[in-house]
């Protein structure tokens, strides 16, 4: 069996037999998610726990570092396994934060800030320990030498997209299926460009998420809190750019893109007009209120998702 399949293995195994007892713990702690009372009615979640995130990004990070050291790639996996455990962390005070107040709100936004900063800095470092080029290819624009100037591409980049994934993370498996299809995406490409240690990353990634989904699968009989869900953004959002094609993750990522757009959209246009554009926000609830079960809502999405990852993965072979 190849170092790939072993990063597969060791992460979805790991997950697979912890999960039942995280599980426990969390429901004997009365750690359980914070049901939103605006929107969709999801009170019968009430009671599920949360911070799943924190077994299966361990099981990941863990089978990534075996594995790079085994294929004598570990300093090259420094990067995308800290961009993985750093958001993992600041998810994981959010939602620590929120089940100590049992409120919706976790981390304030100017702490969030800041440790999503320093999160960045540290990141950047490692990449120049690396001799990564600090260079920014910009489709039919060309390529430019950023330097110290970056980080500010970085920080957007992490942020950006961490948020993303966290409000795709609405209903049950979404995200984790979503995200299973945009790294195994990843994981051709990084195979075409002989990156071995994006893919034995993402091999360990898919592995803890597909066992990660037998728990998360509707009706979820766990969550994975901002703890998986900013971890999955910036591990997708440190890889594109890693492989020197940062703006293909808005194609393969569109479905985190358009969940992201239909807040943003709700929000403005709420606040000048004081209407609704759609029924609700992120847009995944807007086919709960027309009726949609979420098995049909996932399935739809997921469907769309892999889609997009075969067209993209064509068109940039």
């Amino acid at each position: 069996m190849s170092e790939n399949l072993w990063a597969f293995a060791r992460a979805f195994v790991v997950t697979v037999i912890f999960m039942p007892a995280v599980i426990k713990f969390l429901k004997q702690s009365k750690e359980q998610a914070v049901i939103r009372k605006l929107g969709p009615d999801h009170q019968a979640k009430a009671g599920t726990p949360s911070m799943g995130g924190v077994l299966f990004v361990f099981a990941a990070a863990l089978s990534a570092l075996i594995g790079s050291l085994v294929a004598h790639q570990f300093l090259l996996m420094l990067t995308p396994v800290l961009a993985f455990l750093a958001y993992a962390a600041i998810g994981g005070i959010d939602d620590a934060l929120k089940l100590i107040r049992h409120a919706d709100d976790g981390f304030t936004f100017k702490p969030k800030l800041v440790a999503q900063t320093l999160s960045a800095l540290a990141i950047m470092l490692i990449m120049w320990l690396s001799h990564f080029p600090f260079t920014l290819y910009i489709p039919m624009l060309g390529t430019y030498h950023l330097g110290i100037f970056y980080f500010i591409f970085l920080w957007f980049w992490l942020v950006g997209w961490s948020n993303a994934t966290n409000l795709t993370d609405g209903l049950d498996g979404l995200l984790t299926g979503n995200s299973i299809i945009v790294y195994s995406a990843y994981t051709i490409l990084a195979m075409n460009m002989h990156n071995q240690a994006i893919v034995i990353f993402n091999f360990a990634v898919i592995g803890s998420l597909v066992g990660f989904l037998v728990f998360n699968k509707p009706k979820a009989k766990i969550f994975m809190g901002d703890t998986g869900s900013l971890a999955l953004g910036a591990g997708l959002a440190i890889e594109s750019i890693l492989l020197g094609i940062p703006f293909s993750l808005v194609w393969f990522g569109l479905i985190f893109v358009i969940e992201t757009l239909s807040v943003i959209i709700q929000t403005v246009g709420y606040h000048f007009w004081h209407k609704r554009i759609f029924p609700m926000a992120p847009i995944h609830h807007s086919f709960e209120k027309f009726g949609w079960s979420e098995w049909q809502i996932d399935t739809l999405f997921w469907i769309l998702s892999a889609i997009l990852a075969v067209a993209g993965i064509f068109y940039m072979n």
